[in-house]
């Protein structure tokens, strides 16, 4: 289902950004009268919880603007319906943006320079940008443009339990992918394995951090062309089926398979990102006792794909409801409600001085500051418009591996042709 989704998002994309360029902004609100902010959400639970609580609270700080939540079931959904917003001029005002998404309403001009927004009277400055992480940063200019800022992102990082780890004679979780292959030897049993191969895009984050984590590359520097066909993209697709072959780890077409292994007590390691933890609480149900521990590292060290989204702001809105948004905006991303939202989300905080502010928390709850220790090692996926296409061709490609239904050679050499003919549309 999820790759279903995926693919009719990324042909909605293709269908509809060559008709954006002609569309223009609606009409401009009666003068006096209040302005309505309409923000995108994909979340779930506690943290479309926490979303509802901030807007709640924004809502009733004033009395000019009014945010209303369109909210959708899951993030392909939210891009798909967005894109047909754009398309029709009619655009909410924010939503959250991952990376590869703003790429493409970037194509069209859809989204606003927030650079030209700063300072405005109640509006985030310069030196509140200067206050984000610089990682967190990185993906949020398209350009040469702060096309979006921060908001929503998490990072991997080495679930495991300990008990089990306890019964293969390990005090310490795997440091690196080599003590994890040897870890995984000793956590078989005849009821339980060492991890998961299962299949979802996530698949295809960890093999992207493994690659870069033995010295390589999936695109090239530019995002032109694919780069994993490599010695690095070979060992890192090889280490699953090695373990799938020793039956050390299992492969399933399940996509939450990882978590409800996990959680079953069955698999010992599961990588998962901090957005998840609330999640894998619910699913072990006090069966066992969590750890958490840094991505494993490679040759060339420690790498942690980032997930989630930034936040961007659509310039087909009228300009009185840009103002607006991008008030809402600096609501959202203050000190204090990024604050709030992380401790109920789990997601990484956004500014260095939330991080600081959080001191106490992350003490009480080691978890998930294991993502925040680890923030300067995490890295982007690609933020080519095409990637969640690509990625989807490549996860058919590595499971077909992990099988033992093609070589890792071939299907490198397969996923290597897809990328670059994707990446040439």
């Amino acid at each position: 289902m999820r790759k279903s989704l995926r693919a009719l998002a990324m042909l909605t994309v293709a269908a509809v950004l060559p008709a954006m360029s002609g569309c223009g902004g609606g009409d401009e609100p009666a003068a006096g009268g209040k302005v309505t902010v309409t923000v995108g959400t994909a979340n779930q639970g506690a943290v479309l919880k926490a979303v509802t609580d901030i807007v709640d609270a924004f809502n009733a700080s004033q009395s000019e603007i009014t945010v209303k939540l369109q909210q959708y079931p899951d993030p392909q959904t939210l891009l798909q319906k967005t894109l047909v917003q754009l398309s029709a001029g009619q655009p909410p005002t924010v939503s959250p943006c991952q990376p590869a998404w703003a790429s493409a309403y970037a194509k069209v001009n859809g989204l606003v320079d927030i650079s030209t927004m700063l300072g405005a009277p109640g509006a985030l400055t310069a030196d509140d940008l200067n206050d984000f992480h610089p990682v967190l940063l990185k993906s949020t200019k398209i350009g040469g443009k702060q096309l979006t800022l921060p908001f929503d992102r998490n990072s991997a990082f080495l679930y495991y339990n300990k008990a089990l780890l306890k019964q293969g004679g390990f005090t310490e979780p795997p440091a690196t992918w080599a003590q994890f292959a040897e870890y995984a030897a000793k956590l078989n049993t005849a009821d339980t394995w060492a991890a998961d191969v299962f299949n979802s895009p996530f698949t295809v984050s960890i093999w992207d951090s493994m690659v870069q984590a033995y010295g390589g590359k999936v695109l090239n520097d530019d995002q032109t062309a694919a780069a994993f066909n490599s010695q690095a993209g070979r060992d890192a697709l090889r280490f699953w089926v090695d373990l799938v072959q020793k039956k050390q780890a299992k492969v399933s077409s399940e996509p939450n398979a990882g978590q409800l292994n996990f959680g079953a007590g069955k698999t010992a390691l599961y990588v998962a990102d901090s957005s998840a933890l609330t999640f894998i609480q619910q699913a072990v149900g006090g069966k066992f006792e969590i750890g958490a521990a840094p991505m494993p590292a490679g040759p060339a060290g420690s790498f942690s794909e980032l997930g989630g989204a930034n936040i961007c702001l659509f310039s087909r809105a009228p300009k009185a409801e840009q103002q607006a948004g991008f008030k809402f905006i600096t609501y959202l991303l203050s000190k204090t409600k990024n604050g709030e939202f992380v401790k109920a989300s789990n997601f990484l905080p956004n500014r260095r001085s939330t991080v600081s502010d959080l001191k106490d928390f992350y003490a009480q709850n080691p978890i998930p500051a294991i993502a925040v220790s680890q923030l300067d090692h995490a890295v982007d996926p690609p933020t080519v418009a095409a990637w969640p296409q690509i990625a989807a061709a490549i996860l058919i490609d590595l499971l077909a591996a992990v099988r033992g239904e093609t070589s890792v050679e071939d299907a490198l050499k397969k996923a290597e042709k897809e990328t670059n003919d994707i990446l040439k549309k």
